[in-house]
C-alpha cells in the first residue's frame, strides 16, 4: 500500500523535495533588497518552488497604461536557482491584445544556490 501524499510542510525535512523557506529565505531576502534599490514601489514578490528542488524569486513593479496609451510596463528583478543569476527585465504589455514584449534584459549579478542537492542530477 502506498503512503499518503504529505504536503511539503508535513514532510520530514530530510524527505522534502520542495526546498524549504528556511533554506531559500536568505536568497529571497537578497533579491528583495536588490529590487528595493532598483524598482519603484509598490512591488510584489512571487516565489515558485519545484519538486526537483529548484526555485524562482521574482519581484516586480507594474505601471498601468496612461490615459492616451494602451501600453503598460512591468519591471522585474528575477533569480532562478538553476542559473544562479539575478536578472532585470523591462516588459511592455499591450492592454488591447494582452501581448507582451521584453524590451530589456540585464544581468545584475549572481547568488549561489543554497539548495545542496537537486533531484534527478
Amino acid at each position: 500500500m502506498s503512503q499518503p501524499h504529505l504536503s511539503p510542510e508535513q514532510q520530514p525535512s530530510d524527505q522534502r523535495q520542495i526546498p524549504s523557506m528556511e533554506t531559500i529565505g536568505p536568497v529571497v531576502d537578497e533579491v528583495i533588497d536588490i529590487a528595493r534599490r532598483e524598482l519603484d514601489a509598490p512591488r510584489s514578490v512571487k516565489i515558485k518552488t519545484w519538486e526537483d528542488r529548484e526555485f524562482l524569486v521574482r519581484v516586480k513593479h507594474g505601471s498601468a497604461p496612461g490615459v492616451n496609451t494602451r501600453y503598460g510596463y512591468e519591471t522585474a528583478i528575477q533569480y532562478h536557482s538553476d542559473r544562479e543569476t539575478v536578472e532585470a527585465f523591462l516588459i511592455e504589455e499591450d492592454t488591447h491584445t494582452d501581448e507582451a514584449e521584453r524590451l530589456l534584459k540585464m544581468e545584475l549579478g549572481t547568488i549561489p544556490d543554497p539548495v545542496p542537492e537537486k533531484i534527478g542530477e
